[in-house]
């Protein structure tokens, strides 16, 4: 049971009709009750008045290719309320033909997960060129859990900051959307880039946690974050909720809920 004031919270997220750039399909393999079918998604999306959902399938990142897991993700997920971003393994021999596959089908954007498919950051650079070339953003699974209760028999190493300011600086055209960076990684991560401008690079907001004027600090970097959420893997209020109590003037938190999203993607 939550709270009154809790409740009125969410209430206030309904009311943003964010878009949630961040959700899975499938079974997180290290807990039973972190699973969701394409009608759980869609049930999360009317619960919370969503606009849209961001999506690729699990099985593409813990299975023995991608291709399997992204042909169910589209297979499920093709009305209007979704859309798909195709997994791929860059240090894959097939990853090109795989990507042109995916442009083919008409995926929304292209996501990568260095941690999990055990690889750096930078090896994504030729990946990340070929994405600017289709007009298709790049969303970087910086990381799927809190390395914290992280299941000792997954074997991911997070990226560090100075990876993943090579990626960005290697592909200075592409739309990148970090996920699950906390704020003092994305701050190291400026450190390595020289505080030059960063136009095309994006950050989400479900490993943005702790007192609420951390939320509050996101509107000094205007059109820079997104709301995601990691659900099913994560629990989604705790951000919905960080978000609706900050002191965000009601552009920036429509900016956050789903403006800044809008310009991220093409289609």
């Amino acid at each position: 049971m939550i709270g009154a004031a809790a409740t009125r919270l969410l209430d206030d997220f309904r009311e943003l009709n964010a878009v949630d750039t961040t959700c899975h399909l499938g079974q997180w393999p290290f807990r039973l009750r972190a699973a969701a079918s394409a009608e759980d998604l869609r049930s999360y999306a009317q619960r919370h008045a969503l606009s849209s959902v961001w999506v690729s399938h699990l099985a593409a990142l813990f299975g023995f290719d991608t291709r399997s897991g992204n042909t169910e993700a589209l297979r499920r997920c093709g009305d209007d309320l979704f859309r798909v971003f195709a997994v791929l393994d860059p240090t894959e021999a097939t990853w090109e033909r795989e990507l042109a596959w995916m442009a083919s089908e008409g995926v929304a954007g292209v996501r990568v997960a260095p941690g999990i498919h055990g690889y750096p950051a930078g090896a994504a650079r030729d990946l990340a060129a070929a994405c600017a070339e289709l007009d298709l953003p790049l969303q970087v699974l910086v990381r799927l859990d809190d390395a914290r209760v992280r299941h000792p028999h997954l074997p991911a190493e997070d990226p560090q900051p100075h990876e993943i300011a090579d990626l960005i600086r290697s592909a200075p055209r592409t739309r990148i959307l970090l996920s699950g960076l906390r704020i003092e990684e994305w701050e190291q991560t400026r450190r390595h880039l020289d505080d030059i401008a960063l136009p095309h690079t994006f950050l989400d907001l479900w490993h943005v946690n702790g007192p609420l004027n951390i939320v509050d600090a996101l509107g000094t970097e205007d059109g820079r974050w997104v709301f995601g959420s990691g659900y099913p893997v994560q629990t989604p209020e705790a951000s919905m909720l960080q978000l609706t109590a900050s002191s965000l003037a009601a552009a920036e938190l429509d900016a956050i809920a789903s403006g800044t999203a809008h310009r991220l993607i093409a289609r």
